[in-house]
């Protein structure tokens, strides 16, 4: 049977679509992958490859695209079967009702697709498999359960990346990206990944680790075939606390045999000397934490990532003397901050000595525990439609006196922690002036930070830039989809924030 992902971003690989590649073909299907945003003539490009599957991933927060995307690929080929799985379906599970989706798949999507492409080549029902629902032609839904999670990742097929690689900016992109491990044993309320968790309660053990032996020969796969000079573990966390076995193991192979300089996500507080030594005899080049907030109480008691200053201070100290650089995520307008809680966070940065940082106003999504505490608490407007709302950046979409400030701050906060603490007065008064295009471009210009913290040459970088952002942007990409599928009429809405799934979701 021929599968056909197709993607309404060129951003990069998804994993997550990768591995549901490489399983379907491990099991005798013919898989490819379409990016929208690349294809011209699209409409008669699918009709070339003829696909019986035409699978999507959708993002909450700007799934409405795909949701189109969806509804002009089956208005011009009724005969196929659409599904769409990823963090939107999962959590947002009611948007099979919507025109053009068959199916959707709830959670980790391998063995699900699998089946349902199995079903579908054997002409059977495909109603009853679990972590789909699926729509009759009358338009009843079947809910089905989930079925229990993959207990061994060393099991699954390696991801097929070939199906991004005909697009060569992404080929030949020296940075690329893995996943060692799934999933996230702590509570933050920021974060689906409780949710998900809950969801899974009795299903099986949620976190899950590929073994280092596993890992390496991922890597080492691309590395013997393809442009790689720079490894990035997009895993939630890269190794946890006090379970530091896998990661000796893992350093002992990777720097023998890839020796190639990473970057990983961690927490602070999971960083002692032995942890700090093994990143360091593993090539370590970068971490990227979740500081989110410098506020203490706003971090342990309202979005509960539940780490101590101290300890966040005290692993920065041990990585920055084994010249592993750091570059921290940080949330601002968090439900009832204040201005002063905001300038926690960029007093914390100037303390740590933050290499790189990243800065965003939280933005509400639905199924989010922390999205459920601010319209209880009363920081979310009645009126304010989070299901259909399309995610911008630096919105604010909170009840708050603080909303010009906390642009700026985002805006500026880059730069700011580049000095000592001394200044925050000044800065305060700076982020009151109104927002304006120069604070904008100076938000912009921290881009070069994510250059240098992926190691990345300017040329191939702006090559990426180049085929990504900019092919993906309103004008060149989501206005050009019903033309290429030909339609005259353009109904799909703006896709202004690209984001990836990586996990094994659709």
């Amino acid at each position: 049977m021929r599968i056909l992902f197709l993607q309404n971003n060129g951003i990069q690989e998804s994993i997550g679509i990768a591995s549901l590649a490489g399983t379907l073909k491990a099991n005798g299907h013919e898989v490819d992958l379409f990016l929208a945003s690349h294809t011209p003539n699209l409409r008669e490009t699918i009709a070339r490859y003829d696909p019986q599957v035409v699978a999507f991933s959708a993002l909450t927060g700007v799934h409405n695209a795909v949701l189109d995307l969806v509804g002009k690929v089956k208005t011009s080929f009724p005969g196929i079967t659409t599904v769409v799985g990823g963090p939107h379906p999962t959590y947002s599970p009611e948007v099979i009702e919507k025109p053009g989706i068959d199916a959707i798949c709830r959670g980790e999507g391998e063995m699900a697709l699998l089946e349902l492409c199995d079903t579908l080549e054997a002409g059977k029902d495909i109603r009853q498999i679990k972590n789909l629902w699926v729509k009759d032609q009358d338009g009843s839904i079947h809910r089905n359960e989930l079925r229990p999670l993959v207990a061994d990742l060393d099991e699954l097929a390696f991801p097929d990346r070939e199906i991004y690689y005909k697009y060569d900016f992404i080929r030949d992109l020296p940075m690329k990206r893995f996943i060692a491990s799934i999933g996230c044993p702590y509570p933050c309320t920021f974060c689906h990944e409780p949710v998900i968790f809950q969801m899974y309660k009795g299903k099986g053990k949620y976190y899950r680790r590929k073994s280092p032996r596993r890992t390496i020969d991922e890597i080492l796969y691309i590395k013997n075939r393809y442009p790689l000079k720079h490894v990035h573990f997009s895993d939630d966390l890269f190794f946890l606390r006090n379970n530091y076995d896998w990661l000796e193991e893992f350093a002992e192979l990777y720097a023998r045999e890839v020796a190639l300089p990473f970057n990983c996500n961690i927490r602070y507080d999971s960083v002692v000397e032995k942890s700090a030594d093994l990143l360091k005899k593993a090539h370590c080049f970068g971490v990227a934490v979740g500081l989110e907030s410098g506020n203490e109480h706003l971090r342990e008691v309202v979005i509960k990532k539940r780490v101590k200053n101290e300890h966040m201070i005290e692993g920065a100290k041990l990585l920055r003397d084994r010249k592993i650089k750091m570059l921290t995520t940080n949330m601002i307008g968090l439900p009832g901050e204040t201005l002063d809680q905001a300038f926690d966070t960029v007093e914390l940065n100037m303390r740590l000595k933050s290499d790189y940082t990243r800065a965003n106003t939280f933005l509400l999504f639905p199924g989010l525990p922390l999205v459920d505490y601010a319209k209880r608490e009363g920081f979310v407007d009645p009126n304010f439609d989070i299901d259909k709302h399309v995610a911008e950046a630096l919105e604010i979409n909170l009840k708050t006196p603080y909303s010009n400030e906390f642009k700026n701050l985002c805006s500026l906060f880059w730069l700011m922690v580049k000095f000592d603490p001394k200044w925050i007065p000044f800065f305060k008064k700076m982020v009151a002036l109104p927002d304006n295009v120069i604070f904008r471009m100076i938000g912009a210009a921290n881009m070069v930070q994510e250059l240098l913290f992926y190691r990345l040459p300017l040329g191939p970088a702006v090559k990426f830039f180049r085929n990504t952002v900019l092919a993906s942007s309103d004008m060149m990409t989501m206005r050009n989809i019903p033309r290429l599928l030909g339609k005259k009429k353009n109904s799909i809405s703006s896709d202004r924030e690209i984001f990836e799934a990586d996990r094994g979701l659709i």
